[in-house]
């Protein structure tokens, strides 16, 4: 029994990425698109030598060790995700607007009380906050001309040899009961369907949409240290908070009517939603060498979800020339708790800091996915197979710069992010554009920013042929600002 219930969360688990099988949750949860202050977002996230800011806390710790007052910054922002397919030829668009909160914290610094004689140690800091380090908010509409194949083909295959009573309840008994696949001979295990019933197969409008949220943000207590002004010291803990939710709707008629035999139309719906608690470490490391070099390293530990939930469920609908072959049939509510680890990561840093004129900073970032593992691993043997033969370990690139103008201050940045797949099996490279502009003071700060992120996949609308293939690609635009105010 737990055999099958596993493989219904794997028919379950497909998104905007190659297969359709517990791997993708293992890689959507393990890329992080950290959200953060505008400042930092402005400058593309290359802020892992840069240090003195809130969204540090969750990249390098250490940062917080170059505070030399106390602060607090809250940063709203608003985001629109829109996401365009091809799929048989055809082009459709999709569009999301939300609003979240990138990053809200306070550092507390502390000034060494034995500071009178001359301690090498000169400063503590101490921190707690939030910061959105993923977002999921997305649609998509997929719809197109397929030539090849029906997703009834693919029920076929899997049903095949299998006993109507022992079907999957979550699809392929779906089809039976509302008559879109059934037996020519009661007596064997053979199906077949209507469109099998016709030479030449005409071909089957086939159209998609899937509404998806949700997101991961870390709760963050962080420490760090200030020796003599050149080296900083920091450990940050995160508690990570994951939620996850899908619904999608498979619709597919023939393309020219009346040309299979009374099969008219079909409808399938999912529905799932994750949800659960995780925990990492981050240890981090910044040496000032010169007045005006920065290097920086941190070490992120594998984040640990333990007891993370999936609810789900399915519905199908059949319409037919004879309509008391109509049907419409509800699965179980099914759900299932497991544990996960997303891979360790670690982030090499540099920054030129041009006196008060402004700095340029990068971040190099190495992350192995297929290190992330499904547990209890007995139960998932072949997913976790999986993640270790389609993913690699991949660099991530980020750069940035600005430039200080009196009280104001102008920001831009630039990232690149490599494909998590092995052998090119997908794209899934992102590049990431930011702008930003500031106003500081002695005692508060205002800082606005933007920045587009932009990846292109491929999704599968069933199963794994490149017939069922939709290319997808995605614009994340997040508008930011950060209020800051010091003590």
């Amino acid at each position: 029994m737990k055999k099958l219930v596993i493989s219904l969360i794997a028919l379950l688990t497909a998104s905007t990425t190659l297969m359709a099988q517990n791997e993708v949750d293992a890689l959507r949860f393990s890329r992080l698109m950290y959200g953060g202050s505008a400042r930092y977002m402005s400058l593309g996230g290359a802020y892992g030598a840069v240090g003195a800011d809130f969204s540090a806390t969750s990249t390098n710790p250490a940062g917080m060790g170059l505070y030399k007052r106390s602060e607090v910054s809250f940063t709203p922002a608003i985001t629109t995700n829109k996401a365009s397919s091809t799929f048989g030829g055809y082009l459709n668009e999709d569009t999301k607007y939300g609003v979240n909160i990138g990053s809200a914290g306070i550092v507390m610094v502390f000034g060494n009380p034995n500071n009178s004689t001359n301690s090498e140690w000169r400063s503590f800091q101490w921190g707690f906050g939030y910061n959105r380090l993923a977002s999921f908010n997305n649609n998509y509409l997929i719809k197109g001309k397929n030539t090849s194949s029906s997703i009834l083909q693919n029920y076929i295959d899997r049903a095949k040899g299998t006993a109507p009573a022992d079907l999957s309840p979550f699809d392929t008994q779906l089809a039976y009961d509302v008559n879109l696949i059934y037996r020519d001979d009661p007596n064997q295990n053979i199906y077949t369907a209507d469109f099998l019933k016709v030479k030449l197969f005409p071909g089957v409008d086939q159209t998609k949409s899937i509404q998806t949220k949700g997101g991961i943000g870390e709760t963050v207590f962080a420490g760090s240290a200030n020796y003599m002004d050149r080296i900083y010291f920091g450990a940050s803990l995160g508690i990570l908070s994951l939620r996850y939710e899908e619904e999608s709707t498979f619709t597919e008629t023939p393309s020219v009517s009346n040309t299979i035999p009374e099969f008219t139309s079909l409808t399938k719906y999912d529905y799932q939603l994750i949800k659960g608690t995780g925990y990492n470490l981050k240890v981090g490391v910044i040496f000032r060498a010169t007045d005006w070099l920065r290097l920086g390293a941190a070490v992120h530990t594998p984040a640990l979800f333990t007891k993370l939930n999936i609810d789900y469920n399915s519905s199908m609908s059949s319409t037919f020339k004879t309509s008391s072959f109509n049907a419409t049939k509800d699965s179980p509510n099914g759900t299932y708790t497991f544990d996960m680890t997303t891979p360790m990561k670690v982030i090499g840093s540099a920054a030129i800091v041009i006196g008060k004129s402004g700095l340029i900073s990068a971040d190099y970032e190495l992350v192995d996915y297929s290190a992330s593992r499904l547990r209890p691993s007995s139960d998932f043997t072949v997913e976790n197979q999986r993640i270790q033969d389609k993913y690699t370990s991949t660099s991530n690139f980020r750069l940035g710069g600005e430039y200080r103008l009196g009280m104001l201050s102008f920001r831009g940045g630039y990232g690149i992010f490599g494909s998590p797949y092995k052998s090119n099996v997908n794209d899934g490279q992102g590049t990431l554009y930011s702008l930003g502009v500031g106003y500081r003071s002695a005692d508060y700060f205002v800082d606005l920013g933007y920045s587009s992120y932009q990846m292109t996949e491929d999704y599968y609308l069933y199963g794994g042929s490149a017939q069922n293939a939709a290319s997808v690609k995605t614009t994340n635009n997040t508008f930011m600002v950060t209020f800051g105010v010091k003590f």
